[in-house]
């Protein structure tokens, strides 16, 4: 599983706008905490109307006439920033070359887990592959829960769709994080990598299914909590239904009581007019006992099918929503290979041969 947030601190945001501005072939003049910044003719931004502008960063005292951009992490300039680096390349290539690697193999854990050390490793490549590396936010939701939201970086081989976790760990944290300068001088493009549109989306929807699954245990605690939460409204449920079968028994019986002594009275009426309105006040008695009669029974056939209906009903709307949303995608070659490995454990060298890959993004 790979984590790609970056927690939002002043001293990442610095590195990220100083990058994501110097991407845009903006010109960057600093004064202390003041950048002034002049973006090129043809870049059309939208958090800024002026070419030229300034930048203040961190919580600096400013009057009213000042029309610098603030640049902290809950200021409204950085979250234009982010929201529109985000919509930008949102598809991009990164060649990531032996050269580039110089001998950094990320060896399995089965090699590093005991007491014997790599004294020397050599990568032998087969033949190229081509990956996708998808950057892809996933959201869960339900009635009972704010919005949970994660964001994970997944690399899936193109054409297997199996999972490739050492190249998407080398993105993020060598190649994504803010740095304080570009690292271009590091990268090489290539159009190596190819793959059709059906390919791409194919790749794209196994990546989707892939971070899902890494976030799995965090979904299943949600749902546990969504659970916890139906049963809870359930049970109130029940026991207001149960309290209402009582009411209805209750009033039935209270209702039968004033007939009877209905009855009494109409037979002792002492006028046409009294017996008359007995007799009316008898029918109404009648209709409303017959009206809870009819409710009891529909209660208690809901009781006997264990008021599967609204049970339903409660756990529908407590069901989680999930949402899987790719934000970018990174193109990646690689090379599958096997590397020779000397272990050193005590004095003498053993030699050891393993199936591997080696990353070309």
């Amino acid at each position: 599983m790979t984590d790609a947030t970056h927690p939002i601190t002043q001293s990442a945001l610095r590195a990220f706008a100083r990058e994501y501005l110097a991407g845009l072939g903006a010109s960057l003049r600093e004064d202390g905490n003041r950048w002034r910044v002049r973006l090129p003719s043809h870049v059309d931004v939208g958090f800024s109307d002026d070419r030229e502008f300034e930048v203040v960063l961190g919580d600096e005292r400013r009057d009213d006439t000042d029309e610098s951009h603030l640049l902290t992490p809950d200021s409204e300039f950085a979250q234009q920033l982010l929201a529109e680096a985000s919509e930008m390349a949102r598809v991009g290539r990164l060649a990531l070359t032996e050269d580039h690697l110089a001998g950094d193999y990320r060896y399995p854990a089965w090699i590093t887990a005991g007491s014997a050390e790599v004294a020397d490793a050599t990568f032998h490549p087969y033949y190229d592959r081509t990956g996708v590396c998808a950057f892809v936010r996933i959201g869960v939701e339900t009635v009972s829960e704010y919005q949970t939201q994660f964001l994970r970086a997944v690399a899936v081989d193109a054409e297997s769709e199996t999972r490739l976790p050492g190249i998407a760990e080398r993105l993020v944290t060598e190649f994504y994080a803010p740095k304080s300068e570009p690292a271009a001088d590091r990268t090489t493009e290539t159009d190596d990598a190819t793959i059709s549109p059906d390919g791409l989306a194919d790749a794209i929807a196994a990546g989707q299914r892939t971070a899902t699954e890494t976030v799995r245990s965090e979904i299943e605690e949600v749902r546990r909590s969504a659970t916890r939460a139906a049963d809870s409204e359930f049970e109130e449920y029940r026991q207001l239904r149960e309290q209402r079968l009582d009411e209805l028994r209750d009033e039935i019986d209270s209702v039968s009581n004033r007939l009877q002594t209905i009855a009494a009275e109409a037979d002792d009426a002492e006028s046409r007019q009294r017996r008359v309105e007995i007799l009316e006040k008898r029918r109404e008695l009648k209709d409303r006992k017959a009206d809870v009669e009819a409710e009891l029974e529909k209660v208690c056939r809901e009781k006997e099918r264990g008021y599967a209906e609204k049970r339903r009903e409660i756990y529908d709307r407590h069901a989680l929503d999930v949402t899987t949303t790719p934000l970018a995608v990174t193109l990646v070659t690689y090379e599958r290979g096997e590397i020779d490995l000397r272990l050193r454990e005590g004095v003498e060298p053993s030699r050891s041969a393993s199936p591997t890959q080696s990353a070309r993004e």
